[in-house]
């Protein structure tokens, strides 16, 4: 589900947060003509670290789509390694070196951000 209905749909939960993070391209990438840098954008629960959404400025839509896949639905307290390693292991394309950095850099703006809020996650 994305489109105006899911981005509505997370902007009416207080605890969604979104988190951006960049790294360049190589030279040698199709999209570097387009866009120096590569963007990984994370929508996150804060309750539950879970990502609700996520998205990046890969060029083409199956890989776009293929990195959400890797990424939603995994908590970034509790999976930090898995999504690394999802990431890592599974994108294996030209751009995988920036998406690993930009991701890197999306989670560290995750938990920078968490701190400042306190630290704790609510519990239920």
């Amino acid at each position: 589900m994305h489109g105006h209905d899911h981005t509505r749909a997370l902007l009416a939960d207080p605890d969604v947060v979104l988190v951006s993070g960049y790294a360049r391209l190589p030279d040698a990438v199709a999209s570097h003509s387009q866009y120096e840098r590569l963007g990984v954008v994370l929508a996150v629960n804060v309750t539950d670290g879970r990502i609700v959404a996520a998205d990046t400025t890969l060029l083409t839509d199956l890989a776009k789509q293929f990195f959400r896949a890797l990424v939603e639905g995994l908590s970034v307290t509790e999976d930090l390694p898995e999504i690394s390693e999802r990431v890592r292991t599974r994108y294996a394309g030209q751009s995988g070196a920036a998406l690993t950095t930009a991701l890197r850099r999306c989670l560290e703006t995750y938990h920078q951000l968490r701190e400042q809020r306190g630290g704790e996650q609510p519990t239920e």
